[in-house]
């Protein structure tokens, strides 16, 4: 893909690593903030994180290749056959493996992708060179400002294992099925040409992210870093070509009271994709079933009856803090027998629910 060819500037929109007033001056520069986080929701971002084969950045085939996953993208009616295209991602041959180990960072987590998707969100706003402090901001719904030395660490490791994985696509089903709606940002990356229905094969093979890091240390011992993104994030493009990015009110992506693990990281954009594809009529069904939301979201269910609650505490946590918001106007758990097996969200008021039934 085209990387963009633009010269590192110095700016003042840079971290603070540590728990500092000073980090908030970061997000008011300019007396604003980004209204909406931007979620990439095509099914390989999905499978990247929920398929295990798909997500193991160190495994090849036999004979050395790169391993590639079929991944359907859309669900043909009648006889047709599903339109698929083949993916993988890996590290290149650059990264230090002994040193990703003993951070057990050989998987694509649900954490990488928020942060993945927290840099191309501040990207498609024309944020170009933003400040680790930025990204955390913008990942956590701007529900906090001054990020503890241990966050911006996750944050710095993050991006450096999104730097170092490849991404390869063959959509050249997606192409001549014309499941890609809009071929321009394909066009404008060199990835696909002007009236180029009748292709053989259409690849994207680039690494996730590209970009220049900067790093200032201040006379008192204070270190401000920040990254310069080198063109635009390569599965952002293939994104915006089909049209799979949903717009969440940054309201929706902070939590109160509870942190950003992996785990809650993953519910979260799980549900909240469920929710506003129910919204916007993409989607029939408002149950979502606990054994889906496990499988769909790439984590594994806990095997003690703690641990499960624990983890229904924090989905119905989740949608109470929705409804106060009025993303939601209500949920219920659902229970089959004594077990509580999924729960139930609503977007409109009983009575009228009700009247639709009539």
């Amino acid at each position: 893909m085209a990387i963009e060819k633009s010269l590192w500037r110095e700016q003042n929109n840079t971290a603070v690593v540590g728990d500092s007033k000073e980090s908030t001056q970061i997000i008011e520069r300019d007396g604003s903030k980004i209204d909406s986080f931007v979620q990439q929701n095509s099914p390989v971002n999905n499978e990247m994180i929920r398929n295990a084969t798909m997500n193991d950045l160190y495994t090849t085939d036999i004979d050395g290749q790169m391993q590639m996953i079929p991944t359907v993208v859309r669900e043909k009616h009648g006889k047709a056959e599903p339109v698929i295209s083949y993916v993988s991602f890996s590290y290149d041959d650059t990264v230090d493996l002994e040193i990703l180990n003993k951070k057990g960072r050989f998987n694509i987590t649900a954490y990488d992708r928020r942060v993945y998707n927290a840099v191309s969100t501040l990207f498609i706003n024309g944020r170009k060179t933003v400040s680790l402090t930025e990204i955390f901001c913008v990942m956590t719904g701007y529900t906090r400002t001054n990020p503890a030395k241990s966050q911006m660490e996750a944050i710095e490791r993050s991006l450096e294992k999104l730097k170092s994985i490849k991404v390869y696509i063959d959509l050249t089903d997606e192409v001549k099925h014309k499941v890609i709606e809009d071929k321009q940002p394909l066009i404008d990356a060199g990835i696909l040409k002007d009236h180029s229905d009748k292709i053989k094969k259409a690849v994207i093979e680039d690494n996730m992210l590209h970009f220049r890091k900067g790093e200032i240390v201040s006379e008192k011992g204070k270190v401000f870093k920040s990254i310069q993104i080198v063109g635009e994030p390569t599965l952002l493009t293939y994104n915006r070509a089909k049209k799979t990015l949903l717009t969440i009110p940054m309201e929706y992506i902070g939590l109160e009271g509870q942190n950003a693990t992996d785990k809650t990281i993953a519910f979260q954009d799980y549900l909240l994709m469920r929710i506003f594809g129910f919204k916007n009529k993409k989607m029939r069904e408002n149950k979502v079933l606990y054994d889906t939301l496990y499988r769909d979201s790439g984590q594994e269910k806990p095997e003690d009856s703690k641990g499960f609650i624990r983890d229904r505490e924090t989905v119905t946590k989740m949608m109470g803090e929705w409804k106060e918001k009025g993303l939601i106007t209500g949920y219920e758990e659902v229970k089959e027998g004594r077990s509580y097996v999924g729960i139930i969200f609503y977007t409109e008021e009983p009575e009228k629910i009700e009247e639709k039934k009539a």
